[in-house]
């Protein structure tokens, strides 16, 4: 019921506008028959079709139907009043509506409904049509008509063809202008506008008004000038401008011959026009082009700026001569300075730039043989640095570049990125140092765990470690292994007569007595009060032997400066690895040789079987 009820409201309104384009048809062919009428009855330009044309591109769902019809009794009716017959004013509107349906169906199905005219495609298709539409339209209008083919046919096809080029993209652009930017253009170049078109008015008026011809160069200057400043909305209007001057201004009635009994002036005014279109359009798109380009390259330049504020990169650019030096924004903010307190001197050479003067003293040479290296390589670099900022503050930066070439592949210089990576190398030095002082800690505490506090050699746990590894690996390698256990002779009497500290002392002086007798490959643990084991890897029964006997009789010959302790000696059980690898066979024979050596007196080293 509501679909019911919108479509009855919106066919008054589009039969409303359909008659309000009409009623403009009609003005526009009589004002353009009003003109030429003596020139064959035929006009020089048809605006009339750039009215149709322009209203069947710009209609909506619904509007087009009215439109044909309103449009269709418009060209019927201007014909007649210009003293058409029936017939004849009957075939020309039947071609002027094939016309203007046949451009717009060609149009709106290539390239879409138009918004602005700086799309190359779309008026590319549009002047396709346009000529595609202008000859069908040209072939009818003959054929019904029954007038001589090619005069007329050539007459009908500028005609038709110029008022749609001219119109239709003048109207275009103001009805678009309309909806895209809803009058808010700014004063200033609403003023431009008119301005431009005073004078462009002017001067058409006074060198169409002068028969002389070698002034009609100046309109075409115009004509440039306005679309180099407006662009597509420039050529459109002064296009439109030019072409009702040189219409009202030019006398049709001398019946002048031309080419195929065409006439002259109006051969040659179509001539001109056409040439305006050929010269204005092209320039439109390439400003249009050209405009696009310039809003592109400042987003994407933006969007950089955005970028490397975010990643704290800039870039940089130096030229093959050692002297152009190009900065982004991020690269004077890296350094803390703005670009009019560093001046970029075309003329300073690489190795006096100003730029290198702010990398810290001890890096500055370092970067200069970096790019001087790069520069006559043409090759890629890559260096890390610190930069002093004027405040005194110590950044510290990385750069990576690479060598930069023309079109033609000439090296023009290097193109470098530049980063700020103070706080990733202040986070990775706190890391090492932090890594440098659990690995501290970890040895502190593993020497803790390892180590007997009292002596400093290797405590039980580290002692029986070791043990247990050496023994493996004389089981794998097939190789001797000894070990012996040493207690300390009466060391309960010795704490007994002279205090623990004097024990102490007596154990300290026994373990470094080993420890400085011993191999790096050997080991000495306290496994016990005054108890030691000795591992010897790589050592028979023999050799073992005699080294145990060595370090007793070294500690039986100590000298003690305390009253009363004349000498200290130590026990012994020595034992060799069998070949099963048993640790705790081997550990409990020479556990049994120790007790033997005491039996037997003590200060002796006992071998076990």
């Amino acid at each position: 019921m509501n679909e019911t009820a919108n479509t009855s409201q919106t066919w008054p309104q589009n039969c409303a506008l359909a008659c309000v384009i009409g009623l403009v048809y009609f003005l526009a062919a009589c004002l353009s028959l009003n003109l030429t009428q003596s020139a064959g009855g035929i006009a020089t330009i048809w605006p009339a079709s750039g009215v149709f044309v322009s209203a069947l591109l710009l209609a909506r769902p619904g509007q087009s139907v009215p439109l044909v019809c309103a449009v269709g009794l418009a060209s019927f009716t201007s014909n007649s009043v210009f003293d058409a017959s029936p017939e004849m004013a009957l075939a020309f509107t039947f071609a002027n509506i094939v016309e203007g349906l046949l451009i717009s169906q060609l149009v709106i199905r290539t390239s879409g409904v138009p918004r602005m005219l700086d799309d190359t495609r779309w008026l590319a298709t549009f002047f396709v049509a346009t000529v595609v539409g202008s000859t069908i339209s040209g072939a009818i209008a003959a054929g019904l008509a029954g007038e001589p083919a090619l005069p007329f046919f050539i007459s009908w096809f500028t005609t038709v063809c110029l008022g749609t080029l001219i119109v239709t993209p003048l109207i275009v652009t103001i009805v678009n202008g309309l909806y895209v930017r809803p009058l808010n253009a700014p004063r200033r170049t609403v003023v431009s506008i008119f301005l431009l078109a005073f004078c462009l008015a002017t001067i058409g008026s006074l060198v169409f008004s002068n028969e002389d011809g070698r002034f009609l160069f100046l309109p075409v200057i115009g004509l440039i000038a306005a679309t180099y400043f407006f662009g597509t909305r420039g050529a459109a209007v002064s296009i439109s401008l030019i072409s009702i001057i040189a219409t009202s201004q030019t006398d049709f009635s001398e019946p002048v011959a031309g080419v195929f009994g065409l006439h002259a002036d109006t051969l040659f005014l179509q001539f001109y026009l056409l040439s305006l279109l050929f010269a204005a359009w092209p320039l439109s798109l390439l400003m249009a082009e050209k405009a696009k380009l310039i809003d592109q390259y400042a987003e994407t330049n933006t969007f950089l700026k955005m970028a490397e504020s975010a990643a704290q990169v800039g870039h940089w650019c130096l030229g093959k001569d050692n002297s152009t030096l190009l900065w982004s924004e991020e690269v004077y903010r890296i350094h803390g300075v703005e670009p009019t307190d560093l001046p970029m001197d075309d003329t300073m050479a690489l190795e006096e730039t100003s730029s290198l003067k702010l990398y810290h003293p001890d890096d500055r040479a370092r970067v200069r043989a970096t790019l001087l290296s790069a520069m006559e390589r043409q090759e890629e670099f890559a260096y890390e640095a610190r930069i002093v900022r004027p405040d005194g503050s110590i950044r510290y930066v990385s750069s990576i570049g690479h060598p930069r070439y023309d079109t033609s592949g000439g090296f023009e210089g290097v193109f470098g990125t530049f980063q700020d990576i103070t706080e990733q190398t202040e986070t990775l030095e706190a890391l090492r140092i932090a890594r440098s002082n659990a690995l501290s800690e970890a040895a502190a505490a593993q020497w803790l765990a390892e180590t007997d506090d009292l002596t400093g050699i290797a405590n039980r746990r580290k002692a029986f470690t070791r043990l247990r590894a050496a023994a493996s690996s004389a089981k794998r390698n097939k190789e001797p292994l000894t070990i012996a256990i040493l207690d300390i002779d009466h060391f309960k009497t010795v704490n007994d007569r002279f205090g623990h500290h004097i024990g102490d002392e007596v154990l300290k002086r026994v373990a470094k007595i080993v420890s400085d007798q011993l191999r790096p490959t050997d080991l000495v643990g306290r496994v016990g009060g005054e108890e030691f084991l000795v591992i010897l890897p790589g050592e028979d029964g023999r050799n073992g032997y005699n080294i145990i006997e060595r370090l007793r009789l070294r500690i039986a010959d100590e000298r003690w400066a305390k009253a009363g302790l004349a000498k200290v000696t130590v026990s012994a059980g020595l034992a060799t690895l069998s070949d099963s690898g048993d640790i705790e066979d081997a550990l409990q024979r020479a556990d049994e040789a120790l007790y033997k050596a005491k039996r037997d007196g003590r200060n002796l080293l006992q071998s076990a079987a």
